[in-house]
């Protein structure tokens, strides 16, 4: 039985960065405002998805595999706040961004296109799984298994059609984030666990329904989203688009409050929660009247 079906139809998630300037505040949303809580990125305090990684200028730094990489500023508190109020489901997602666009973001530093970077994206690779084995193991520690999220926005641009590059960061349940095209072909060789895409800007094509993946379909708008619910609620997790940290603290709130309606709306009544059996704080995890109970110092 993997992780992921214990949790409930239509669970809520973010996708990554959270807008605050405060660590204690977004470990607290994260954990409480979704339904599977995740470690935010702090754009404010750890930099973009590429700097958080490799540091200002990795250019100038370069990078080799044995690079030390700080955790998260957000670390901390988000084991205190799982460890004070963990899900009943006993998941917790982690993100990293993933090995080819970093591997394209050093190509580029060095002044080459970034084609042909299959080589220096494995290693990455490596040193990425290598990073993030500690955290897992510490979520482990506090009773909670890990989905771990890849992060590669533009991977059909780059031009990588080997899935071996992916295989450091097979050490747990785990899946794609994928906010561009989607290489169908690719994601299907490299048989996730999860993929999490723009089902505002793509739709659901018929790859979509065939793969065997459970999806989180990134999305605020309702209407949108009732396009996918003649799939199997099991196979479905409702997210934004992409991660938030560009947006307001407000507009924060707001998608996290959306995305909790409509996913208790789209699982139904209570006679449901009988059906699957399941207590209902774990079907619906933290829900909305929960999103705008935040510390004072966000």
């Amino acid at each position: 039985m993997s992780s992921l079906d214990r949790l409930p139809p239509f669970a809520t998630c973010g996708v990554g960065s959270l807008p605050f300037a405060s660590a204690r505040t977004a470990a607290h949303h994260a954990v409480r405002a979704y339904d599977v809580p995740f470690c935010p990125q702090l754009p404010r305090l750890d930099g973009d998805m590429i700097h958080e990684w490799l540091g200002d200028d990795p250019g100038r730094c370069g990078w080799s595999s044995d690079r030390d990489r700080q955790l998260p500023a957000a670390w901390d508190r988000f084991v205190h706040e799982l460890t004070e109020d963990p899900p009943a489901h006993r998941l917790a997602k982690l993100q990293v961004t993933g090995p080819v666009t970093l591997a394209a973001a050093l190509e580029r530093s060095a002044g080459r296109p970034g084609h042909g970077a299959t080589e220096l994206a494995h290693e990455v690779a490596i040193w990425l799984g290598a990073n993030v084995t500690g955290q897992i193991a510490g979520l482990n520690d506090i009773g909670l298994d890990v989905l771990l999220i890849v992060d590669e926005p533009g991977l059909a641009a780059a031009g990588v059609s080997d899935t071996r590059v992916w295989d450091p960061l097979r050490i747990t349940t785990w899946g794609m984030h994928i906010c561009g095209v989607v290489p169908w072909r690719l994601v299907q060789d490299l048989e996730p666990d999860l993929l999490s895409y723009d089902v505002v800007r793509y739709g659901v094509p018929r790859e979509a329904r065939e793969l065997k993946a459970c999806i989180a379909w990134g999305a605020i708008d309702p209407v949108q989203l009732t396009m996918a619910t003649d799939l199997p609620p099991d196979r479905c997790l409702l997210t934004p688009t992409c991660g938030t940290g560009r947006l307001s603290v407000e507009r924060e709130l707001l998608v996290a409050a959306t995305l909790a309606d409509l996913g208790s709306s789209l699982r139904g009544d209570a006679d449901l929660a009988g059906k699957l059996g399941r207590d209902d704080r774990s079907r619906t995890g933290r829900g909305a009247e929960r999103v705008l109970r935040l510390p004072a110092d966000r």
